[in-house]
């Protein structure tokens, strides 16, 4: 099956992966949202396209760990883009859109695909990851109290390990301990 992710409704649809906004650039939060998609990847094997709108000029797409992502050209925006994706796709039946966008939703249903919203499909991955405890076993009240953040729980992606590595690599001539 093929996943297409509308990535800002997610993000934001989902309260574990946009926590604390006011405190995270929208770069984090994406990589957030692929990180969790990363180990989703590894236990369903899905083709996952994300999309996300996006200011570039021309269109963009990525690979991120074998997840498509894709910002849409200037004057679309990511609902036009996903929309384009399921109606030029060779087999909409064999689709599954996340999104909580009724316009989508409608457009979607008409061509057969499946569609999901977030926290629906967020509770699927969840389901999937072992580093989530299911409800009723063990310490999941203590994620799901909203007392600890999500990345607390979770600590840092390999996207977000990779660029703090990147960050503090290119301080020269300070020690560890400096």
């Amino acid at each position: 099956m093929n996943v297409i992710i509308d990535g800002y409704n997610m993000i934001f649809g989902v309260p574990e992966l946009g926590a604390n906004i006011d405190q995270c650039d929208t770069e984090i939060l994406r990589n957030r949202l692929l990180s969790l998609l990363e180990q989703y990847k590894e236990k369903r094997r899905h083709e996952l396209t994300v999309v996300f709108d996006g200011n570039f000029g021309a269109s963009s797409t990525t690979s991120v760990s074998g997840i498509d992502v894709v910002f849409p050209r200037t004057g679309l925006d990511a609902d036009e883009e996903i929309k384009s994706l399921v109606s030029s796709s060779k087999n909409p039946r064999h689709l599954m859109v996340v999104t909580g966008d009724r316009s989508i939703r409608q457009f979607v249903r008409k061509y057969g695909s499946k569609v999901v919203g977030p926290m629906e499909f967020f509770k699927a991955m969840q389901r999937k990851i072992d580093r989530f405890p299911q409800s009723g076993q063990g310490n999941s009240n203590k994620i799901r109290d909203g007392k600890e953040p999500m990345s607390k729980i979770m600590g840092p992606s390999k996207t977000e390990s990779q660029y703090w590595l990147k960050v503090f690599s290119e301080v020269k001539g300070k020690g560890v301990d400096d």
